[in-house]
Order: C-alpha cells, then sequence, then structure tokens
C-alpha cells in the first residue's frame, strides 16, 4: 500500500488569513502604506512570507537583496508567531480522514515549506500533530526547501518507503514541481489555496481531489 506525504498550507490547513496578517503586521511595523486586501493580498500571502515581503518592499520602492530580505523574514516569523493560529482551521474532513487512514494502514508524513518550529506548532494547536510522528519535515528540517526533491525523499525515507511507493499531496507548482524532481505521483487539492487564488491546476497530478476525504476513495479503489 502506498504511503501518503502531505503539504501543510492549503492541503491540510487553510492558513491564508494569518499569513496575511502576519504580512500586514510587517508592512505597519515599518511604517509602510502597502497592505494586503483582498483576493490580489490573499494571493501573494499564500505564497509564503518571503513572496510577501518582495511585495511588500517593491510596492514601497525599497531596493534590497537577499541578506536585507533574510532579516525581513525573520521579522515576518515574528509577527506570525503572534498570529498562528488566530484564523487557521483544518479542511473540513482532515482529522476523520487521517484517522481512517490510519485504521486502513497508510502511513502518513509531512513536507512543507513553512519552517518546522511553525508548522509543528501550528499542527499541535489544532490536534493533528500526531499523525505525523514518523515523518515530519520543514523548509530547514534539511538545509533546503520544496521544490527541491531532498525534503521529500527525507519525509518518504523516514517513512521507510521509495518514491514509487508514496503520493505527494499538495496544492501548489512547488508542490507539484517537488513530486515530479522526486519522481512521486502527485494528488492535486482542488480545494487548496493554489487552485482558488488561480495558481496552480494540477496538470501533472495522477489524481485530483475535490475534498480531503476523497483520499479514502483512491486507497479503496485504487491501491
Amino acid at each position: 500500500m502506498k504511503a501518503l506525504v502531505f503539504d501543510l498550507d492549503g492541503t491540510l490547513v487553510d492558513t491564508k488569513y494569518d499569513m496575511l496578517e502576519a504580512g500586514n503586521l510587517v508592512f505597519e511595523s515599518q511604517g509602510w502604506a502597502t497592505r494586503l486586501e483582498g483576493f490580489s493580498g490573499l494571493q501573494t500571502a499564500i505564497q509564503g512570507g518571503r513572496a510577501i515581503l518582495r511585495y511588500g518592499l517593491k510596492e514601497e520602492g525599497i531596493s534590497f537583496n537577499d541578506e536585507l530580505l533574510k532579516d525581513y523574514y525573520q521579522l515576518y516569523l515574528n509577527n506570525y508567531d503572534t498570529v498562528l493560529d488566530n484564523k487557521s482551521v483544518n479542511y473540513d474532513g482532515v482529522v476523520a480522514t487521517l484517522e481512517k487512514l490510519q485504521i486502513m494502514g497508510v502511513k502518513l508524513g509531512l513536507c512543507t515549506n513553512k519552517p518546522e518550529k511553525h508548522a509543528r506548532e501550528l499542527l499541535k494547536r489544532l490536534g493533528i500533530i500526531n499523525f505525523f510522528k514518523t515523518s515530519f519535515i520543514g523548509s530547514d528540517t534539511v538545509g533546503v526547501a520544496k521544490p527541491n526533491p531532498k525534503p521529500l525523499f527525507e519525509a518518504i525515507y523516514r517513512l521507510n518507503k521509495r518514491p514509487e511507493e508514496v503520493f505527494f499531496v499538495g496544492d501548489t507548482n512547488t508542490d507539484a514541481e517537488a513530486a515530479k524532481n522526486a519522481n512521486v505521483d502527485f494528488i492535486f487539492c482542488e480545494y487548496g489555496h493554489g487552485s482558488i487564488y488561480e495558481l496552480a491546476k494540477g496538470e501533472s497530478a495522477v489524481f485530483k481531489i475535490a475534498t480531503f476525504g476523497d483520499l479514502i476513495g483512491i486507497f479503496e479503489d485504487k491501491t
């Protein structure tokens, strides 16, 4: 039976509003007029802290390099700490589906581009961290992030599986590219951030799921 490795943001948890708020807190703290608002603001927010910061710096006309961006990113993470689970919620069916998958004997892992510290704390607060005791990989766990295949390889290794024995479940082009780079079958979440905010269509996916619970059907019918 194939194992499952999951992305976090837009796959397990709807985090967009807290990511947006963390970005706006950075902008406000710097005295910038720029704000993330509406569809376009959320479209930027779901791409992560660095994308948020690049947007803000460009809007303010501030030139920057990687070193300055690194400093601002730490400021973003500090602000994200304060709003981590204010509005973030598990997607419908996540807990029940993960429980059923475990009963079915499916091994579960996590591979996210959120820093491991923040990912662990968020999933702890939302009550789903225990599903990923064996395999939990953040953006900083192995020194590189998706779409580099190394984090996904490590998540797979910790499940004692091979790439061909795993589905990677995600919602963005970054997830799709990571799966491709690792030669792993990709499952695309049509309910997730990437699809809703028109940044991904999941063209390379072997399956597309409209709800998280649809994963059960894949294992009942296809594996």
